[in-house]
């Protein structure tokens, strides 16, 4: 058995340490002894040796080969400088031996050797120093064995040397030393701790392969750096000298938070697809972050323990404060110093569990945001944008109610997202740290108070149920507002979208009362919700009251004790602290459970959605759905055609044909199959061209083709086949256009070849587009090409197809937004040029005639989705007899072609190209005008003196009253000091109490009904003026705007202002409050207490200044790096289709990489400048505490009590600097909101109405329409686009307007409805426009815009949105406007008023939403109807059977003006008004027009194949 000596002597234990460091590294040495070096190493060790062996070559010193092992010169200094200090130590420790006499270390008996241990250890150190700097391999272990070795020893001396120095009772073990004790101490915690902490680190790379050019000072700043956030002081440094710090200077994103490495990081545990079966989104994100997780909980866990310190350091110093109270072994500058260490060490694990959490959220925002969107990749787009029922797996019908995939899908990275992050942030904290600190305040209490803290406990969780079920009630009311909140957003997001339909018809207002009355149903489940939190706030702050009086009660009464301040105020810490984590509980709990709720949603959008049947037959193959049926396989056969299938837009639950399902209100909805009975084989190296009515499947042929529909084969031999290895491209019959420049449109990601692309740009005819813009190619064309025509976003989408390499080109009715002239153009010189030649062409065309020169092989579908006739052109003719007579009826083919041709120039666009005005950033501190915003909205302006009066002075008497029931804890405490405890009425101090307290409730009450008050008037009104001022805005503003951008003002930031900005304006006033009468309150009884105090309160606010300056700028950058991530989503989804068929996926994933990198680049830094700034200031506040109580012990003359109740101030006002600094410094970071919304009041606006601008009621009796000198420009300072036009339209006439591409046709119709800026006069009924209001002018006049635009709802909703008609009307409006004409009676894809329709018109033809608009517009019944190219997408039957209705349908006084492309749709019209390049060049009969030699018109009507028929329909004889 070994001698008591060796476990009682501590200075044996380093040497303990030395001989496991020594048999740890021999088995390591052994180990790799006999295995192979590490691959992890082998490189590495290799370049080193070659970059020695060739120093050696060039007879270069060793030294150079030493600083790249060592990872640089300055990690080789650190090296160096242990190794010295290593060696002084082992000097000092030889002298101290030396100078001792060997004679009195054997006087006692004790063995002498332990003496030559500390030379021992010291010698161990200095070889593995030295061995550290000279190995050629990585020094992991050798580093760490140092660090290991010389912390023990330094352990071992501060147990001996530096504890005694706090204890009366002992002394130093090694004072015999002398000054040669402390000169080891230093250089043992420079060489254990110091060193170790300052050294640099070397960068190590996430992805060896593809190491970072520049990392960051994260990557690379020492450990104490690291631990301090000091890595930041460069970028606060500069953000103090600039108004505004752009994202480029910003700290670069590390590359372990880079996109594409967390994405191949945690999709092999969260994509189905790669997981390889349907899990939980949870626990696959559980795994991704365990080793996160881990270490958050230790630190969370760690952190609550020394929570306690401040209680504990609390009771020991008021115990040597009190009268012949017992004595601590410690100084009370131990205390003091304990108040100052504790508080400081829980800042650091606090701070830290912060920043883990916050990178966390950060990749799991961007891991989750980037599943999305692959996912996104593999959905069939209508079959979710729809709003047809869908089966999910398993067998429970789910309709998607909202009708658009791109909503859904911006709820779900938006809001669900966000609350995903949030419920990830509070989850571990919930679960590990609240119960910790509550259990351990728990014992504490109970140390104290003995079993009295028991019977408080046991009080505390009696009244525990009443917040648990207020906090459900508030649950249930927080989602009935979500439900109300969700409504109104959906409302806006549509309205939104259909803005420029909303402005033209003039229903702002309309709009305006829909939305403000689910505003004040949003508005009121807020205002319940507040008052519940109010409720559960009061109890909450009550409950750990009445628990800690009754416990105090308990003690003296029940158990005799006597209540000293030392356990009164200890005590009153720990209850503070349980209340906190009460507070902490209640405030969780809906936070995760909304975060549930919105994982589900994301988990089950994951798993559940309908995929492409690619996707499909994989999730079969893994056994993901049993009853999946056999899918013909997408074949590359070398042939480009479909046999034997049937395809529906979404899957049916037995995977069979569809049969019409019914909706939950039993009406039927219209389900359209394409039915393919034998085989189509379209013919490889030709133009192929696709033809039938409206509605009939056209589009639906192509999508089958690329995989877009389900299929459903018919038997063995069915197949879908188109071949892939050459290329596919694909131009949409409704234009996808990116938000850049033309030529990034057209290029795509291909390399830019300047003689094929100058070859694209003449064949698609946009060498005159181009030569218009100031940029040329490198024109903007804004959000989805709001700012081209409708025929120049066609050619730039056929450019982009021909221009690529693809083999195949799949062409969706491209001719369709084009005048017959530069319709002939592109085929001639495009489909018959060398571009084209050779390659595999599918065209869906209306214009026949058009392109039967070029056509090789023809399919003609019917209106029943299957194919009626294929072949070549004339079989498909003999086969087809309505081909025939369409053919017969359209003859439009060109004689010979006008090379010249005119195309609209981009009204007002910038000379830089930019199109599209960058995001507003404001630089500096939030403006006053913004916060005015808010303070003068919360009541009438005569009143907000004295609202702003009664809400602050009921928070004053508040916390007076706070403040107080401390101070009479205290005063009852100090009774015990001077009388027995017999004489104190312990009911009558209790009493008091309680009565304080009850008051001091009802008092905050009536504060927090003020707040809410004035909150829910500011939110209404500034909701209001919000909305009002987009909708009253030009429509130039909303072109040059993205919709993206209005809705984040409408919903995110309109949150903020409803939920954070005014829970943060409450708490900056509260807090406020606060803090000055604590300080006042200490500064009663301490008034020296006012000089430290202000020095800290000036320290903290001068750190806070420079942090606020950065975090503004962080902040905005931040706001304004989410929308491009939002923006490239939506952009991605409304191309879908086209991406899929050009194979772009890969790219579009890697710009969602870049974008998603940006976001997080400013959102790690927010959070990192959040840690930087509140453990400055948090030491800062520990220091003042810990001045503090070394004054109260050394200098003050005051009573344990009174000192209590000035430490239990003071540490409250301490503890709270930060946190009221970073309350308002947060508030004005969330009052961007305010501002983002300010912003978007101050924007141009068309003239509000007024009582003079009302017209009389009789108005309009007649259409009669007069012009004169009218001139129009798209804004104030732009070029005239109109000049000097004037004309005259009787009532009831039919006006044609004519011209080529840009002469101005679509501007005249802008300008009568006053929506650009004009000049002249505009006669309407007599009445001159411009002297009435725009929605009395534009609600009595109907416009048909070019692209037209739908409502998600049913067909009755988009007619009559505000239910003013009966079904009767508007049946007969469609009939009019010609659908009845496209559907037989009975037809099973028939349309009816009943009909769902997506959003957009997702689900029907592009001719059916025209057609639907032009019904709509004739529900209206206005005097003037203006037609603007409103059938360009309809074939020509339907066009024939719409212009017969309107000419008998509508009534004699209705003027009709006509802008079409198609002669034979005007050329039977009272007029024809000719305009070319703005000017009115012609204006008369047609058979008057036709009699000019040379004349404009007559020159259109010669040059087309059909002049005759048009003669005749004119009535002039050619």
């Amino acid at each position: 058995m070994l001698p008591g000596y060796f476990w009682e002597d501590t200075r044996l234990f380093p040497l303990y340490g030395v001989g496991t460091s020594a048999a740890l590294l021999a088995l390591s040495f052994i180990r790799e002894r006999w295995t192979h070096p590490s691959p992890k190493y082998a490189p590495v060790l290799h370049v080193e040796d070659e970059d020695c062996a060739a120093d050696s070559v060039a007879q270069q010193p060793g030294l150079r080969c030493l600083v790249q092992r060592a990872g640089g010169p300055a990690v080789l200094r650190v090296k160096l400088t242990r190794l010295v200090c290593c060696v002084l130590l082992l000097g000092l420790s030889l002298t101290t031996l030396l100078r001792r006499h060997i004679d009195t270390w054997r006087t006692d008996g004790a063995p002498w050797w332990p003496e030559l241990v500390e030379c021992e250890v010291y010698s161990y150190a200095s070889v593995l120093a030295l061995a550290w700097i000279l190995s050629r391999r990585p020094g992991k272990l050798l580093a760490a064995h140092l660090n290991s070795v010389l912390l023990v020893v330094l352990g071992v001396y501060t147990y001996r040397d530096v504890l005694p120095l706090l204890l009366r009772n002992r002394d130093p073990a090694d004072a015999a030393d002398g000054v040669f004790l402390w000169l080891k101490m230093l250089l043992l915690l420079k060489a254990a701790v110091a060193l170790p902490l300052l050294a640099p680190r070397t960068y190590k790379p996430y992805n060896p392969s593809e190491p970072m050019a520049n990392p960051g000072k994260e990557q690379t700043s020492s450990i104490f750096s690291l631990v301090t956030f000091s890595w930041l002081n460069e970028t606060v440094s500069k953000a103090s000298h600039v108004e505004h710090l752009p994202l480029d200077e910003f700290p670069p994103l590390a590359d372990s938070n880079a996109t594409k490495n967390l994405t191949e990081r945690s999709f092999k545990e969260i994509d189905p697809f790669q997981l390889g079966k349907d899990e939980h989104l949870f626990w696959g994100l559980l795994r991704v972050f365990r080793n996160e997780y881990l270490l958050f909980s230790a630190l969370a866990a760690l952190g609550a323990v020394l929570t306690l310190s401040r209680a504990i350091a609390a009771k020991g110093l008021l115990a040597y404060l009190e009268v012949g109270g017992p004595k601590s072994n410690a100084y009370p500058w131990a205390w003091a110093l304990l108040l100052l260490v504790g508080p400081t060490a829980v800042t650091f694990c606090e701070e830290w569990n912060q920043w883990i959490i916050s990178v966390v959220s950060a990749r799991l925002e961007a891991v989750v945001t980037e599943l999305l969107f692959e996912h996104s990749l593999r959905i069939r787009v209508k079959a979710e944008s729809s709003v047809e029922t869908e089966t999910t797996a398993g067998g429970a019908i789910a309709s998607d109610k909202k009708g658009q995939l791109l909503g859904r899908l911006n709820n779900l990275v938006t809001s669900d997202l966000s609350n995903v992050k949030n419920g990830n942030k509070f989850w571990l904290q919930l679960f590990v740290e609240v119960p910790v600190l509550i259990g351990s305040s728990i014992i504490f209490v109970y140390n104290v108070l003995g079993w009295s803290a028991i019977i408080g406990l046991a009080c505390m969780c009696a009244l525990l149920p009443v917040p648990g079920y207020l906090s459900s009630w508030i649950q249930s009311f927080q989602a009935g507002k979500m439900a109300k909140t969700d409504a109104r957003v959906q409302l806006i997001n549509e309205i939104l979208n259909v803005v420029r339909m909303i402005k033209l018809f003039g229903w702002e207002r309309r709009v305006t009362s829909q939305v403000e009355e689910r505003r004040e149903a949003e508005l009121k489940f807020i205002r319940k919700t507040k008052f519940l939190e109010l409720t559960n706030n009061l109890i909450n702050f009550s409950i750990p009251l009445f628990t800690m009086v009754f416990t105090f009660a308990a003690y003296t009464m029940l158990f005799g004790g006597e209540l000293t301040a030392s356990r009164l105020f200890s005590s009153y810490t720990a209850f503070e602290t349980i209340q906190h984590q009460m507070h902490m509980i209640f405030f969780v709990i809906p936070v995760l459970t909304q975060a549930r709720v919105s994982l589900d949603r994301l988990n089950e959008f994951i798993h559940n959605t309908e995929l492409l049947d690619e996707f499909e037959e994989k999730k079969a193959g893994r056994g993901a759905s049993a009853d999946f049926a056999p899918r013909p396989v997408q074949q590359d056969m070398g042939v480009l055609g479909i046999a034997r299938t049937t395809f529906t837009w979404a899957k049916d639950r037995e995977g069979s044909t569809p049969s019409t399902p019914a909706t939950s209100e039993g009406r039927s909805q219209r389900k359209f199959v394409l039915d393919v009975e034998d085989e189509v084989i379209f013919k490889r190296g030709s133009i192929n061209l696709i033809v039938g009515p409206t509605g009939s499947g056209k589009t639906s042929l192509l999508m089958a083709l690329l995989g877009e529909m389900h299929a459903i084969p018919s038997g063995p031999d069915s197949f879908v086949s188109i071949p892939r290895t050459g290329g596919v491209a694909y131009a949409a019959q409704e234009s996808w256009i990116q938000s850049e420049t033309i030529r990034e449109n057209i290029l795509f990601g291909s390399a830019y070849d300047e003689v094929r692309y100058n070859k694209v740009i003449k064949q698609c005819a946009l060498e005159r587009d181009l030569s218009l813009f100031d940029a040329g190619d490198q024109t903007e064309v804004g959000e989805k090409g709001i700012t081209l025509s409708g025929g120049q976003k066609a050619r730039i989408t056929l450019a982009r197809a021909v221009y690529s390499s693809a083999e195949v080109l799949l062409l969706d009715d491209v001719l369709a937004a084009l005048d017959v002239h530069t319709g002939h153009w592109i085929v001639d010189k495009c489909f018959k040029g060398d571009l084209i030649r050779g390659r595999t062409v599918i065209l869906v065309s209306h214009n026949v005639a058009l392109t039967r020169p070029v056509a090789e092989f023809v399919v003609a579908l019917g209106t029943d989705g299957r194919i009626v006739s294929q072949g070549s052109f004339d079989k498909a003719l003999k086969e087809d007899q309505e081909l025939q007579a369409e053919l017969a009826a359209e003859k439009e083919e060109l004689d010979k072609a006008d090379e010249e041709i005119d195309t609209p120039p981009l009204e007002g666009e910038a000379k830089d190209g930019k199109l599209v005005v960058a995001e507003e950033i404001s630089v500096g501190r939030v403006g006053w005008k913004a916060f005015m915003l808010y303070f003068g909205n919360v009541a009438q302006s005569t009143w907000i003196p004295a609202y702003w009066a009664a809400y602050v002075g009921t928070l004053c008497i508040t916390h007076v009253g706070i403040n107080g029931q401390t101070y009479f804890l205290g005063y009852w405490a100090a009774q015990y000091e001077n009388r027995a405890p017999s004489e104190i009425s312990v009911p009558y101090y209790v009493t008091q109490y309680c009565l304080i307290v009850f008051v001091l409730l009802a008092v905050y009450a009536t504060s927090w009904s003020l707040y809410v008050y004035g909150n829910i008037r500011a939110s209404r009104l500034i909701h209001k003026n919000l909305l009002a001022s987009v909708l009253g805005t030009t429509l130039r503003w909303l072109d040059t705007t993205p919709t993206s951008r209005i809705i984040a003002r409408c919903t995110a930031d309109i949150q903020s202002v409803d939920s954070e900005m005014a829970r943060e304006l409450h708490s900056v006033v509260e807090g406020a409050i606060f803090m000055i009468l604590k300080i006042g309150s200490v500064a009663f009884m301490l008034p020296i207490y006012i000089v430290p105090s202000v020095i800290v309160a000036v320290l903290g606010a001068l750190i806070s200044q420079v942090y606020m300056r950065a975090q503004l700028s962080v902040k905005r950058e931040m706001s304004n790096a989410k929308a491009p991530v939002l923006g490239h989503f939506g952009s991605a989804i409304a191309g879908l289709v086209s991406i899929r068929a050009y194979g772009a996926q890969e790219a579009f994933k890697q710009e969602s990489y870049a974008r998603m990198d940006r976001y997080n680049r400013a959102g790690l830094t927010y959070e990192a400048l959040n840690r930087w700034v509140t453990i400055r200031v948090d030491i800062l506040g520990s220091a003042l505490s810990a001045v503090l109580a070394a004054y109260l012990a050394y200098g003050a003359n005051l009573s344990a009590s009174n000192a209590g109740f000035a430490m239990a101030m003071a540490v409250g006002f301490s503890s709270f600097i930060l946190g009221w600094l970073k309350m308002f410094y947060e508030f004005q970071v969330t009052a961007n909101s305010l501002e983002r919304i300010q912003q978007y009041m101050t924007i141009e606006q068309e003239p509000k109405p007024t009582k003079e601008g009302v017209p009389p009621a009789y108005w309009p009796a007649s259409g009669d329409l007069r012009v004169e000198k009218l001139t129009a420009r798209y804004s104030s300072d732009g070029p005239a686009v109109l000049h000097g036009l004037s004309f005259e339209v009787k009532s009831g006439e039919r006006v044609g307007i004519v011209g080529r591409t840009g002469s101005g046709k679509s501007s005249l119709t802008l300008a009568l409805l006053r929506c650009i800026v004009t000049e002249g006069k505009v006669y309407y009924d007599g009445i001159p426009t411009d002297s009435m209001n725009l929605d009395a002018l534009r609600s009595n006049i109907t416009i048909i815009p070019q692209m037209p635009e739908l409502l998600s709802g049913t067909l009755r909703q988009n007619l009559d949105p505000f239910g003013q008609h009966d079904d009767a009307t508007l049946n007969d409006a469609l009939r009019s406007a010609g659908l009845f004409s496209l559907q037989e009676e009975g037809d099973h894809a028939r349309i009816t008023l009943d009909s769902e329709i997506a959003g957009g018109g997702g689900n029907l033809s592009v001719g059916q939403r025209q057609i639907i608009a032009l019904a709509r517009a004739i529900v209206r019944r206005s005097k003037l109807l203006i037609l603007d190219e409103a059938t360009s997408a309809i074939d020509y039957e339907t066009d024939s059977v719409i212009q017969k209705s309107l000419r008998e349908e509508l009534g004699r006084d209705v003027t009709v003006l006509t802008v079409a492309h198609r002669l034979q749709s005007i050329m039977d019209a009272d007029r024809i008004m000719v305009l070319d390049a703005g000017n009115l060049v012609e204006y008369d009969k047609p058979s008057e027009l036709l009699k000019k030699e040379g004349g404009y018109f007559r020159s259109l009507v010669d040059e087309s194949g059909d002049k005759a028929a048009l003669y005749r329909m004119a009535g002039y004889a050619a």
